[in-house]
Parts: structure tokens; sequence; C-alpha cells
């Protein structure tokens, strides 16, 4: 509950009322209805099996930053369908998926399109609507349901409070978990001509790829440098080509332009890069680009695997790789086609 009180949330105790609570299993807060007069005034009330404790919260926000500031395995519990029950209109399962929806297409949705995606009837959907709207989350625009300004303001506060390597970490550790392989997080270097490792978490593996934080790589030759590459803008790229000399560092490093434009048309079009023996012969790379709200690249993600097994795990880092920075972009406003 630390983030509410540095949110000074309008939270007051509340009365226990056996009647009210029903845990359903699993750790977690469920979401209770508030008495009529305190559900007409906007208060929320929800029971915390941890603490054995009822809270009361006087807007959507407060509860949001709850549910946020929760650890991991309450939050799974809170979205796992049947998990949160509710009388009234703060069901929160529900609003959450109506709020991602929303998010997932600027244009908004009609009340039956809305229905019909969330599969709830429109009877049922009205007094979530009303209340999401009410407290600035969403709002009319014609016959259609667009995000409200409250919306926008939560989440860039939640986003403020974290630095990108905290966001892009819990994807850091997944990989690990799926791969077995040292996994790195990367920017582009002030000088535009290197990355450097901004994060990494290593493989327990006795033979493993092992990164320092800070260190440097050309973009030629690294595969999370080539994302880069890929991605730049034509001028800018052939600015870089222009002023960088193409050093081998092993047998197999890429040093003939044309060779090197070929490579980075097919990382263009994969929309992710291999390397194989580049920067040092005996480490693969796969890898992976982040983008933000404007569709811009502004990191990359990389498992770093042992030539020795490169092959044998190329398609479980490939996938795994990938569906990180798909998860990372899309934590930072990405949407494909640009919906968002």
């Amino acid at each position: 509950m630390q983030i509410l009180a540095i949110l000074q949330s309008p939270i007051r105790p509340a009365k226990t009322r056996p009647q009210q609570i029903a845990c359903y299993g699993g750790s977690g807060p469920n979401i209770q209805s508030a008495r009529d007069s305190d559900r007409r005034a906007g208060w929320i009330s929800v029971f915390d099996p941890g603490s054995n404790r009822l809270y009361e919260f006087h807007s959507l926000s407060y509860l949001f930053a709850y549910v946020n500031s929760a650890p991991k395995n309450k939050l799974e519990f809170l979205m796992a369908k049947g998990n949160v029950k509710a009388e009234g209109p703060m069901v929160l399962p529900r609003a959450f998926s109506l709020l991602r929806m929303l998010a997932e297409n600027s244009q908004g949705y009609s009340l039956s399109a809305i229905a019909s995606h969330l599969d709830v009837p429109k009877s049922s959907l009205s007094s979530t609507l009303r209340a999401l709207t009410d407290q600035g989350y969403i709002r009319r625009q014609g016959t259609l349901y667009i995000l409200g300004s409250e919306a926008f303001s939560l989440a860039s506060a939640i986003l403020a409070g974290q630095t990108f390597r905290q966001i892009a970490r819990p994807y850091l550790e997944q990989i690990r978990e799926k791969t077995g392989e040292t996994v790195v997080l990367a920017e582009l270097d002030a000088d535009q001509r290197n990355v450097i490792y901004v994060d990494a978490v290593e493989s327990q593996k006795s033979v493993r790829f092992v990164v320092q934080i800070g260190m440097r790589r050309p973009l030629y030759a690294a595969s999370l440098g080539r994302i880069f590459l890929a991605n730049m803008p034509d001028a800018q790229r052939e600015a870089y080509y222009n002023n960088v000399v193409l050093e081998r560092f092993t047998e197999t490093t890429i040093s003939d332009r044309v060779e090197l434009e070929k490579a980075v048309e097919l990382i263009r079009e994969k929309d992710m890069a291999e390397a194989f023996g580049q920067v040092s012969a005996e480490v693969a790379g796969f890898a992976a680009p982040i983008r933000n709200s404007d569709g811009l690249v502004v990191a990359a993600i990389a498992v770093g695997v042992p030539m020795s097994r490169a092959m044998k795990e190329r398609k479980v880092c490939v996938d795994a790789v990938v569906k990180a920075g798909a998860a990372i972009s899309r934590v930072l406003g990405y949407r494909p086609g640009g919906t968002g």
C-alpha cells in the first residue's frame, strides 16, 4: 500500500462486513460491492486477504494504483477470469478489458461493439461505462466511446514512476527463464556509432555469454546494433557508412558494405536480427527492436548464446526475444499499424 500513501489517496478504514466478504481462492484483493450510499458517492470496496483488511477507495485511479503496486501473483489473480466478483458498476476485470480495448483503437467503439467484444450484455455494461465516464477514464464522441483524459494521466503517472530499465527488467528475466541464456538490453550510444548495454540478466549455466553493463559494441557487427541500423532513416545510415571503418573482429565479421546492407535489409523484413560469431567467434546473438508510441526504435533486446548450442536453441531464443520486444513496445505505447 506504499504507493497509495505517496499518491495521498483518499482511502478510509472500512467496517468489516462479513456478508460482503468472499474469497474465491488464491491470494489477492477481491472486489466487493460498497453500501448503496457509498456506491453513489463513488467509493469502491476492496478486501485484501493478504492483509486481512477491507479497504475503500474514493476513485478508480487509486484502485488501479493499488493493483499496479501489488505483487505479481496478486495481479495475475485479479486478472484471472472468475477470481474477482462484484456487484455494482466497478467490476475490475471488465474495466481493465474495456480500457485495454479502447487503448488499442483510438477511433473508439460503439456500445454494441464493446458488448460484443467483452461478451457482456448491454444492460450490464451500461453501469460500467457510466462509472468510467464519470471518472474521466472514457468519454463519448458521438456514438463511440474513446479514452478520456484521466486514462492518459494515469498511464503517464505510472510510467513516470519507473525507469525504462525497470519496465524492461521483468521481460529480460522471463526470456532467461524460457531460454536459460544471457539476455541483454541495449540503447543507441550518444555517438550514434555503437550500442551500449544498459542492463543484462546472465545465464546460470557454467558455459554462458558474459557481459558488463556499459559495454559498447559497433552497430555493424552486433545483432543489437544491426537492429538500429535497419531502422535508421536512409540518410542517417548512409552517413554512418561513410564515417565508419568496417573492421573485422572474427573471420566471419561482415566487413563489406554491400554484404552488410543485404543483411540489414533482411533484418528490416524480418524485424529481428541474428548474428553468428560476428563480434566474438564463440557467441551468437538474436535481437529484436523495442519501439515507443511514435514507432521509433528506442532500444533493442537480445539473447546471447554460446555457438556450441546456438543452432539447437535458435527457435526458442528467436521466439522469446521477438515476443518480449513486442511486449515492451506495447507497454511504451506502440501499436502496429498506428492505431494506438
